[in-house]
């Protein structure tokens, strides 16, 4: 019989010991680097009313926020949605990359976290996903006008960038500022002021209201990915899952 092989156990000890100090380092580094060294299963559970589509519960996503509530009574107008596949999506339905519907707010700051994520999975030669937008202003008067305000300028090709010009500055949203910064952009400002007031705007907004009613959106950001809603933040890691597996069981999504 063999003598045991003291290096072999040495190495043994130090691989055990080394997986010991990994576990703990990533604890002692917060959630972050947990979560991606052990991501945990996604919990979902099925939306009343929706057949097939369904919410990512509590632990995959961070809502807990108080940035994501209200500041006024919220008692906009909401439109009855119909097809909410057509509702969410729109043009953003269509074979290959999974459809995202967003809801945001230029003053919640959770959203300047998750929208240059968002735009990155929709930007590229192979995008990932389609991004629909849908302005949901809750966080008071300034809000709505802005709201307003990007959608008009959707109307010339700019909601987007308009959004994220007034998410990034410190632009207190007036008619006539918003119409400022429309004529800097290239856009037409006195045409934007106009159409802040359409009644195609009024419609978008109380549209989005009723979808946000509809999935249980009480905040932004949220997202519904395919056939999942997520209400709060989601870390960029546990996005990329999400839409992986979105992809894949696209065949029997409700809007496939």
């Amino acid at each position: 019989m063999s003598a045991p092989d003291p290096r072999g156990r040495l190495r043994r000890n130090l691989l055990w010991l080394g997986g010991i100090a990994l576990a703990y380092g990533a604890i002692a580094s917060g959630p972050g680097l947990w979560r991606r060294a052990f991501p945990p299963g996604f919990d979902f559970a099925p939306i009343a009313g929706l057949p097939g589509f369904r919410r990512l519960e509590q632990g995959a996503v961070s809502a807990g926020s108080p940035l994501l509530i209200g500041l006024d009574p919220d008692t906009a107008p909401r439109l009855p949605v119909g097809d909410p596949c057509a509702a969410l999506f729109g043009g953003a339905l269509g074979a290959g990359a999974v459809p995202v519907a967003y809801f945001t707010d230029v003053r919640c700051a959770w959203c300047r976290v998750m929208t240059p994520l968002l735009r990155e999975r929709a930007g590229g030669a192979a995008p990932s996903i389609r991004l629909a937008w849908h302005e949901l202003p809750l966080l008071g008067e300034a809000s709505v006008l802005a709201a307003r305000a990007v959608l008009a300028a959707a109307e010339q090709g700019a909601g987007p960038a308009f959004h994220a010009r007034i998410a990034a500055g410190r632009l207190v949203p007036t008619p006539e500022a918003l119409g400022r910064l429309a004529d800097a952009m290239g856009l037409d400002g006195a045409r934007l002021r106009t159409e802040m007031t359409a009644p195609g705007i009024d419609r978008q907004l109380a549209l989005s209201r009723g979808l946000a009613d509809l999935f249980g959106f009480y905040g932004t950001p949220a997202l519904v990915v395919g056939r999942t809603a997520v209400l709060g933040r989601i870390e960029g890691a546990d996005l990329d899952r999400l839409i992986a597996l979105e992809a894949a069981e696209a065949a029997t999504a409700p809007c496939a």
